[in-house]
């Protein structure tokens, strides 16, 4: 890859996939056993699609910028076969930087299917086990708790 396109392109393509491989790995570290448990993972999930969607975003961004602006036909061009157009097209993908436009192509498929993917596993998600209304209600008491605190924290900042 060019140098140009290393910190345009390369870095935040390099960001966005390890951090969707981390929330991957996050939402499969646990089986949620409680709802809040479950909400944590449908985040995590969540997370993770939208790192494979911003990823999806920044290689068809490279896509088009490699392509550049489209060549209006000549009438020289117009006498050329299927053959011959299939030949330029793939020396076009290839020329110059080392990107092969057809493999980035593949990539945006590869990275349709782990959305759908990813999509099903945060619907997926459900309560492993049955929940007691014991840890529905320690639930319940963690979050009214973790509000009160947010509410402190907020008039403690207004001071």
């Amino acid at each position: 890859m060019p140098k140009s396109y290393r910190f345009t392109f390369g870095v935040p393509m390099c960001e966005a996939a390890r951090s969707m491989v981390a929330n991957i790995e996050h939402a499969d570290a646990s089986y949620p056993n409680t709802s809040w448990g479950v909400i944590e993972r449908k985040k995590s999930f969540a997370m993770a699609i939208a790192d494979a969607n911003t990823l999806y975003d920044l290689i068809a961004c490279l896509i088009e910028v490699r392509k550049g602006p489209k060549k209006e036909k000549t009438d020289a061009d117009e006498g050329k076969n299927e053959d011959a157009e299939k030949k330029d097209a793939k020396k076009d993908a290839k020329k110059g930087s080392g990107i092969d436009l057809n493999e980035l192509h593949a990539l945006l498929d590869g990275l349709d299917e782990e959305i759908a993917i990813l999509q099903g596993a945060k619907n997926g998600v459900k309560i492993i086990g049955k929940e007691s209304e014991e840890s529905r209600l320690e639930a319940a008491e963690a979050e009214a708790q973790r509000l009160r605190d947010l509410i402190l924290i907020r008039d403690e900042v207004r001071v």
